[in-house]
């Protein structure tokens, strides 16, 4: 073989060993079935009272990944909360301007549905994987208190900014990975936490399709942006099946 062709293959190889590296794009789909706990409201009304039903929450992430030197790479999330709910009052409650009496049937609506914009970069990137970043999230969301008396909706459409972290390790050989991923912030008085443990087994790993399953916890605790009060946590386990390209 001369020069050229050893050449030529030795750069097909590289090709083919780093294709992957070029443009990357990994999404994750899964339904979330979490329960609710905590308080709302400037009276710290107890979530448990309101009998939140507890229904799958959608959920969806793509991420895009290049070898553009310091340009970031690029995750975008989005989660709809939405939750229903009522309670007969046993004390008057006031959510934002309106109080609610005692005796009062209230029927209620939670949404906190947000969605993620992360900018990253891959530390690791071997069968030991760590990503960094920093993540706006942009609630889209209201709490709603609804009685035959009076009626209050209290929205909640600001932005938090979050740090980012993800590590997931690939056991060799098998298809499977153990993953962990989550944000958190301290923000004007605000603090959130939200964090995924997973594992991830890749059925088709002719065209990367894998399933994943593992838990969710998310915390709010929301004083300053906008006006809902809140000290409420949500977890529960998730569902999902990924891509990877």
């Amino acid at each position: 073989m001369n020069k050229s062709a050893i050449a030529l293959c030795a750069l097909l190889t590289s090709s083919v060993a780093s294709a992957d590296t070029i443009l990357g794009f990994d999404a994750s789909v899964g339904a979330w079935l979490p329960n609710y706990s905590g308080n709302i409201g400037k009276d710290d009304f107890n979530v448990d009272k309101l009998s939140l039903s507890e229904d799958n929450i959608t959920f969806i992430q793509a991420a895009l990944e290049h070898p553009i030197p310091l340009v970031p790479n690029l995750l975008l999330a989005h989660s709809k909360i939405d939750t229903d709910g009522s309670a007969e009052l046993q004390s008057s409650v006031t959510f934002d301007d309106e109080t609610f009496q005692t005796g009062a049937t209230i029927n209620s609506d939670l949404d906190l549905t947000h969605t993620d914009a992360t900018f990253y970069y891959e530390v690791l990137d071997n069968w030991v994987n760590l990503d960094l970043g920093l993540t706006a999230r942009m609630y889209d969301g209201e709490f709603t208190a609804i009685s035959e008396e009076r009626s209050e909706t209290i929205k909640l459409d600001g932005y938090l900014p979050m740090a980012y972290a993800m590590a997931r390790f690939d056991l060799p050989f098998s298809g499977w990975s153990v993953i962990a991923q989550g944000n958190g912030t301290a923000y004007r008085g605000d603090t959130l936490t939200d964090f995924t443990a997973k594992v991830r087994w890749k059925f088709v790993p002719a065209v990367d399709l894998a399933i994943e399953g593992g838990y969710r916890i998310m915390s709010l605790d929301l004083d300053e942006l906008d006006d809902l009060h809140s000290d409420i946590e949500i977890k529960g386990p998730y569902i999902g099946l990924n891509l990877h390209l």
